[in-house]
């Protein structure tokens, strides 16, 4: 028995897309102050490093839910 078999398909998508575009944000969040503490003085600009920091770090976010999801539809 699955743990979402308490909602139909519709509710599972909205979940889905609601823990992505949590997580994706949350992850760009997180980036950009990261980037801010680690890299702002070694490149002179904190803006710039604020940017990086954010693309970077969600990257690994988004597929980390999206296989998050998965597993939890067959488990």
């Amino acid at each position: 028995m699955s743990a979402l078999d308490a909602f139909d398909g519709q509710h599972i998508q909205a979940i889905a897309i609601l823990w992505i575009l949590l997580g994706g944000l949350v992850g760009v969040a997180s980036g950009a102050v990261t980037g801010m503490a680690i890299g702002g003085k070694a490149l002179g600009d904190y803006k710039l490093a604020a940017m990086m920091g954010s693309m970077y770090a969600a990257m690994p976010v988004i597929p980390g839910i999206i296989v998050g999801t998965i597993i939890l539809a067959w488990a």
